[in-house]
């Protein structure tokens, strides 16, 4: 006993107060008393002051017991770590029942172990099979246990045993054995085996709750920003009508909410709905822009939608907000979020760093997906048209049907969702000490935390919806053909240009609008600006954006639209639109985007109509004034190329 006693005395594991600790109230009555005498004999015994005859007469109890509850304190449980006091408990069982032999027996307390440790490839066998771990390219997943069980049992018939051996001697032929294992088994492979309840619950179960947060507390306006997009729990219909004159309502797939969220006031700076059935970059763009744009009020044809007292929004409360740049963005790694272009303009002209998170996992992204569990719970799952949070939720009534039936569309959908959001952010939080965001973040710069701004010569469309590209110049003067450049598929000019036939083979740098491509600007190779390149044909009447162009083009390639440098080739898109949009769902989205966006224009059109009719002759005046600075910059650039030859 003494070279025991030695060994627990040397031992790393002797300091009392990193034992565990029981809390005796929770014993019951019988057993608080047994427990307190255990836990004063080990503690003597430990530290060393008493002789164990001395502790024997001060506690009652016999000297081998005491031994034998100070060896039970130091064992360790499966995740290495000693019971301590725990193991004092009565009746708890620290360690496994070891079982030496099956045969000659009516008791079989152990044997499944046993049985598991004489045949470990049997123990393998059921491991793989639960866990998935076949290496079979087609697998089932989620094997039933069941199915599991039952080649368990065929696994211990190939090992020769008979029916007069466990299991196949008990009644139930080792059921419930086995069945406990497998809870074994489910608790210590935990990050594999919770993949046999989805993807989604795996990947929830493993990017949680493991380590420590380390990120400090954001209290900053507009120091870190959340970015996400979102599938609105919603069906909405389009209207329209057929080329033979007949009006048709039908539904539309899923629709695309993308926002931007403050991190330290939960403000949503801007938003974003994407009529398509899945959001691109551009997409990503028009939502960042949203967020930085002051916010301009739209009209609302729904009877008695109206933005809170307040405004709803940052810029229209918080004049410092107006044009307000963020220093951290952060998004998931998909696609459309990675795109060249978007990091381009979050790092050159926003100035942020970008934080991109992996894909599908909404927890780095928290306050964004919280926002969205409550604008469905508070907002869209209110409506008639709600299909609710899965096919069995009880909101879910016949969505697809109350959409055509109340003819809900897209223009209801932004009207909905702009003061959802204002009212959002007009609404007390008790993540915010009971104040609304756009409260907390008045506050916050009232106390001098103002957030950097956008200068004044790029506070325009372009800076955002704009990309870099070069184009050489053509023509040829002996075949009679003018300069020109050519970008996706139409020839650009101007009036300069084709004067030009000097510069054939110069190759110019474009900077291209991709939300409306009627005109490029374009910049001589030793930077001075060149001017405006215009399209040529019906290209240059109609606003319409780089995406649009690609896809006409690509249908053109495709020889499912025809047309000529007569035809609107809009138009014959739209037709093409309208004559598939019976029996295709995604030709759908595509002409309610393409009419959302007609729409856009012709409002643009007739503001600048309004604005700009006194001011036609000062116009036609700068435009000449314009042309002359070109033919100037272009004599400079000749000069210049001349002189470098």
């Amino acid at each position: 006993m003494s070279n025991i006693k030695n060994k627990v005395i040397n031992s790393q594991n002797t300091d009392l107060r990193k034992w565990k600790k029981v809390l005796i109230d929770n014993l019951p009555d019988k057993d608080k008393e047994l427990f307190i005498t255990r836990k004063k004999a080990v503690e003597l015994y430990i530290i060393g002051e008493k002789t164990t005859n001395e502790i024997v007469e001060i506690t009652g109890l016999h000297r081998n017991e005491i031994v034998r509850l100070v060896e039970r304190c130091l064992y360790t449980d499966e995740n290495g770590c000693i019971y301590g006091f725990t193991a004092l408990i009565p009746y708890k069982r620290v360690v496994n029942y070891n079982r030496t032999s099956i045969k000659d027996s009516n008791k079989y307390t152990g044997a499944f172990s046993l049985l598991l440790e004489e045949h470990p490839d049997i123990q393998r066998k059921i491991i793989d099979l639960y866990l998935n771990r076949s290496k079979e390219k087609i697998k089932e997943k989620s094997k039933k246990i069941s199915y599991i069980y039952k080649e368990f049992l065929k696994a211990c018939r190939k090992k020769g045993i008979v029916e007069n051996e466990y299991p196949f001697n008990t009644d139930d032929k080792g059921r419930r054995s086995f069945y406990r294992y497998i809870k074994e088994i489910d608790n210590k492979y935990d990050s594999e085996s919770i993949k046999r309840k989805g993807n989604e619950v795996a990947r929830h179960y493993n990017s949680t709750g493991i380590g420590t947060r380390s990120n400090p507390e954001i209290i900053r306006p507009f120091e870190r920003v959340e970015f996400d997009g979102h599938k609105i729990d919603a069906i909405f219909s389009i209207t329209y009508r057929t080329l033979e004159g007949d009006e048709i309502t039908e539904t539309l797939s899923r629709l695309w909410l993308l926002v931007v969220i403050d991190v330290a006031t939960r403000v949503i700076l801007g938003y974003h709905i994407c009529l398509n059935r899945e959001y691109s970059s551009y997409d990503v763009l028009q939502c960042i822009k949203s967020s930085i744009f002051p916010k301009e009020k739209i009209d609302f044809s729904i009877s008695g939608l109206k933005y809170p007292d307040g405004g709803g929004y940052a810029s229209l409360k918080i004049p410092e907000t107006k044009w307000a740049l963020w220093n951290e963005f952060c998004y998931d790694n998909a696609k459309a979020n990675l795109a060249l272009i978007v990091r381009e303009k979050l790092t050159q002209v926003v100035g942020c760093s970008v934080n991109a998170g992996p894909v599908k996992m909404p927890e780095r992204r928290s306050f964004v997906e919280r926002f969205f569990r409550s604008l469905e719970e508070y907002g869209y799952h209110r409506l008639v048209n709600t299909t609710g949070s899965n096919p069995k939720d009880p909101k879910r009534d016949n969505p697809e049907k109350k959409a055509v039936e109340y003819k809900i569309s897209t223009k209801h959908l932004k009207e909905i969702t702009e003061v959802l959001i204002a009212n959002y952010n007009e609404t007390p939080h008790n993540g915010l000490y009971g104040f609304t965001p756009l409260e907390i973040m008045e506050q916050r710069i009232n106390r001098g935390l103002v957030p950097r701004t956008m200068a004044v010569e790029q506070q325009e469309d372009i800076v955002f919806l704009s990309l870099r590209d070069k184009r050489t110049i053509k023509g040829d003067k002996k075949a009679g053909k003018r300069p020109f450049i050519f970008y996706e598929g139409v020839q650009y000019r101007n009036d300069v240009l084709s004067r030009s036939p000097d510069l054939i083979g110069t190759k110019l740098t474009l900077l291209v609008n991709i939300d409306d491509l009627r005109v490029i600007k374009a910049f001589l190779p030793d930077g001075s600006e060149f001017g405006l390149l215009t399209a040529v044909g019906k290209w240059g009447i109609r606003s319409h954006s780089l995406q649009l162009r690609k896809i006409i083009n690509k249908l053109k390639r495709d020889k499912k639209i025809h047309f000529n440098n007569n035809d609107d080739p809009i138009e014959i898109y739209h037709n093409y639109l309208v004559k598939n949009s019976k029996e295709n769902k995604s030709n759908r989205n595509r002409l309610a985007t393409l009419e959302s966006k007609l729409e856009q224009s012709s409002d643009s059109v007739k503001n600048a109509e309004i604005k700009n009719k006194k001011s036609y002759s000062k116009k036609i005046n700068e435009q000449s004034k314009d042309n002359s600075d070109t033919i100037q910059r272009l004599k400079k650039f000749k000069s210049f190329k001349t002189s470098n030859h």
